[in-house]
This record gives structure tokens, C-alpha cells and sequence, in this order.
């Protein structure tokens, strides 16, 4: 694991987000990429031009694109002093330095237009868990989910910064599940402990828990099977309690959804998780 994407906004000012980066760049020796998205005020005048001359217009962009260069800039200097912090040198655009390194760009555009197509030449996307509140945290993620086909670890606002140490592995043998596993193998080979999940009765014509914990001796790992009966919880739920009871700093999962359109809709699991964990989640789709 060599690249590292952090998108980020106005709207996202996670100081946990970014330390978390830091540190698995820090763990993995890659480079970190600080992408902020800052608006695009001309992506906005064929609904604010109605009734106002040329000149109010143009007064208008450029007070946003003023304001939006302001925001741009205090996002940098956060993180800089993050950086600084960490220990993590500065490189420039194409600088390919030994070590943990980090580089800032900034793009004014669209979220759905510049996030997921940025992450697709990145090994890993890194995200703040999506709220409400928050539009940008949102459309940061389904963008990511959706579009980028890389993995993506979604950070709870006031999760701990060491990740990583103990992985709880969510697998039911499907293609997200599998693809999930082969993504987070960096992850896999690093941790401390590793504990394989399966709830309820697996397909049989899926790989079994033993089928993936023989994959992963392959790859010199080895993990400990834990196989549970669903019950009247929810499956995400039993997930999220497994995970606190086996002490993990992280969960491995496939994400999973009913539609190949950009409106997907997530699965109940997947979306129980994500609104609910108080771990970083690692999970492709």
C-alpha cells in the first residue's frame, strides 16, 4: 500500500481523520494525498442568474471563489501543522520520495465529479463516517463507494488513531466479501490478530470460514474462526458486538448493494455498519 487519498472540504475538519491518515502512511511508507474540493461558483450561475444583472453575477462568483480560496487555504495550513506533526516530509506533485511522504492539491469542482475519479489511482481512500449533518461527508463516501473502485476505510469522528492492531474479518463467501479481504491484505499481514466472522449458515456454494482462513495461511496469516447463529438482532449488529467483544480496532467487509446505478442503495448490513460503528470500517465494493 503506496497511495493514500484523503478528500477533504470545508465541511470536513476532522483532526482524527487526518492523524489517522498520517499514521498509516507512517505504517505503510506511502504517500499521502491531501485532495480538498473547494465549490466551483461558476457551477452555480444558471440558478442565481435569473433576475440579476451581469455585474451581480460576476460580484457574486468571485466573493465564492474568494471565500472558497480562504477555505482552501486554512484546510492546507491544518494540514501542514498535521503533518509537521507526525513527522511526514512535504513533496511535490510527482516527487516520489523513500518513506512516508505527504502533498496537497486543491480542485474547485464537484464532489461526484473530481472524488471517486481521483481515488481510482490510489491504493486506499480514507473517509470520515458520513453524517447527516453533513453533505460533503456524505457524498465523499457514496462518491468513493460508487465510482472509484478502490477500497475505503470510513473513520468515525472519535475513533482511536491507532488502527489496524486487531481486524475483525465480516465474511459470507460473496464477491464484495473476497474482494474486500484482497485489498485489506496489507492491513491483514501488520495486525497483531486477525478474527475471521461468520453469522448464520453459510451458502454452500460459497467459500466457507475455512476456505478463507486457508487463503490467508497462504499469505502467511493466520486467523482465528468464529462462527455465530443469527439471532433477533440484526446480522450488522452481531458484527458491531463481535467486534467490541474481540477487542478490534477495525473491520473488514464487502460492501454491498441492490442496484449498478449511481443511486444505489446499500445493503441493511452495510448500512448498519456504517451508521452505526464506532470502528473504522474497511470495506470495496
Amino acid at each position: 500500500m503506496k497511495s493514500i487519498l484523503l478528500p477533504l472540504t470545508a465541511q470536513i475538519k476532522s483532526e482524527t481523520l487526518v492523524q489517522v491518515a498520517a499514521q498509516l502512511a507512517i505504517q505503510f511508507k506511502a504517500s499521502l494525498s491531501g485532495f480538498f474540493v473547494r465549490p466551483d461558483p461558476r457551477t452555480a450561475v444558471p440558478y442565481i442568474g435569473d433576475g440579476l444583472s451581469v455585474d451581480m453575477v460576476q460580484d457574486l462568483c468571485e466573493a465564492a471563489e474568494h471565500e472558497g480560496k480562504i477555505q482552501a487555504k486554512k484546510a492546507h495550513e491544518r494540514f501542514l501543522t498535521c503533518m509537521e506533526t507526525a513527522g511526514i516530509p512535504m513533496a511535490e506533485l510527482g516527487e516520489k520520495p523513500a518513506g512516508a511522504n505527504a502533498h496537497w492539491q486543491t480542485n474547485a469542482g464537484e464532489i461526484s465529479t473530481l472524488v471517486g475519479r481521483r481515488a481510482r489511482t490510489s491504493d486506499l481512500a480514507i473517509c470520515i463516517q458520513p453524517n447527516s449533518s453533513s453533505d460533503d461527508s456524505e457524498a465523499i463516501f457514496h462518491d468513493l463507494i460508487y465510482r472509484s473502485g478502490r477500497p475505503v476505510l470510513m473513520v468515525p469522528d472519535d475513533s482511536v488513531i491507532e488502527i489496524g492492531r486487531r481486524i475483525l474479518v465480516a465474511w459470507n463467501g460473496r464477491a464484495e466479501s473476497a474482494r474486500a479481504v484482497g485489498t485489506a491484505l496489507p492491513f491483514l499481514r501488520n495486525a497483531k490478530t486477525v478474527n475471521l466472522l461468520q453469522v448464520g449458515s453459510p451458502d454452500p456454494d460459497r467459500p466457507d470460514l475455512q476456505d478463507l482462513a486457508n487463503y490467508l495461511e497462504d499469505h502467511s496469516i493466520s486467523a482465528n474462526q468464529n462462527r455465530i447463529a443469527t439471532d433477533s438482532s440484526s446480522i450488522g449488529e452481531q458484527i458491531l458486538t463481535e467486534a467490541k467483544n474481540q477487542k478490534a480496532d477495525m473491520v473488514v467487509i464487502g460492501a454491498y448493494s441492490h442496484s449498478r446505478w449511481r443511486e444505489m442503495i446499500l445493503g441493511g448490513v452495510t448500512r448498519h455498519l456504517i451508521k452505526h460503528s464506532d470502528l473504522p470500517i474497511f470495506m470495496s465494493h
